[in-house]
């Protein structure tokens, strides 16, 4: 009697209960609703969305439960108007010797015209305004300003570019139109509300008029003079007593108090031709714009406040009635 052949094995039911090997008792279901089982000692978890082959499609978001994806951190400078990114401080390019050379030529050279306009005003010898009412000789002081505020600003672009900093170095770097103009309108408001306060408060320390725009000079003169003056004084002394000056004192390692009061009480104090009140008002105000500045290391929004603010004062004294 022959043996029977075996019967043929049927085809495997995806749907029936399937005991795993190795796992006896251990129900699983084979279907794509499967309940995922539990990573072996020996074989990794699988990554959410990819039990049973299905993998989580990437054009949709996150389903409920899975972490958020982490967004990429925001470059240097791409800070809001209103937020305080500080933009990081270029290593020192030289010694500390040859820094505080640097430093002092700079400021002496910013700053000695100012100082010997001071020590002729306290000796006595008020100099004849007749002529600087007369349009050509106007003209002529203007210009020669204008050379003796611009050169170590000069001076500074010839340090910047020999070192490699560059003019970035000092918080100069692509204007951002947003962020630096917003921020600079919101400081130049500021401005106004800090001097309008000090300026009572310090008015009994007295106040020197002083006259900018001679109303004896033609009014189309005197209205370009006024913008020239605003911007040189927001550019010029911005870009030595903040910029330069700041980043060189924080790269020499001195003390926060330092960085932001010393440079601040050199440009105050050659604003004693206006008083005491004015010098004192205007050492606040500069520590105003220290302090931001050293937060943010932008120093385009200071140069925007400091520019408006000197130019409205000029438009003031232009739209106010001759006496």
């Amino acid at each position: 009697m022959s043996d029977r052949p075996d019967p043929p094995t049927p085809p495997p039911d995806p749907w029936a209960r399937q005991t795993p090997p190795g796992e006896p008792g251990t129900p699983s279901w084979a279907g794509p609703w499967s309940v995922p089982r539990p990573a072996q000692p020996d074989q990794p978890a699988q990554p959410a969305g990819e039990e049973n082959g299905w993998r989580a499609d990437p054009t949709q978001g996150p389903t409920q439960g899975q972490d958020q994806p982490s967004r990429p951190p925001r470059p240097p400078g791409a800070a809001g108007p209103w937020q305080s990114e500080r933009l990081p401080v270029p290593p020192p390019p030289a010694s500390p010797h040859l820094l505080w050379l640097e430093l002092g030529l700079v400021l002496l050279l910013a700053f000695a015209p100012g100082v010997l306009g001071l020590l002729i005003i306290a000796l006595g010898n008020s100099a004849d305004t007749s002529a600087s009412e007369q349009l050509l000789p106007a003209i002529v002081s203007g210009l020669f300003s204008a050379f003796l505020s611009w050169s170590p600003v000069l001076l500074i672009g010839y340090l910047l570019v020999r070192s490699g900093e560059g003019r970035k170095g000092i918080g100069l770097g692509r204007f951002q139109g947003r962020a630096d103009g917003l921020g600079g309108l919101g400081l130049w408001v500021a401005s106004f509300v800090l001097v309008l306060v000090l300026a009572r408060v310090f008015a009994p320390l007295g106040q020197r008029e002083v006259d900018f725009l001679p109303t004896q000079l033609p009014l189309w003169f005197r209205w370009i003079d006024a913008l020239v003056i605003a911007t040189t004084a927001g550019v010029t002394e911005e870009v030595v007593v903040r910029g330069y000056a700041q980043t060189r004192l924080e790269q020499l390692k001195m003390p926060t108090g330092v960085v932001l009061a010393l440079p601040t009480a050199l440009w105050g104090i050659l604003h004693l031709y206006e008083g005491a009140s004015a010098a004192l008002t205007i050492f606040c105000l500069g520590m105003l714009y220290a302090w931001y500045f050293h937060k943010t290391r932008r120093l385009w929004p200071i140069i925007v406040a400091h520019g408006l603010f000197d130019l409205t004062q000029l438009v003031l004294l232009l739209s106010a009635p001759p006496r």
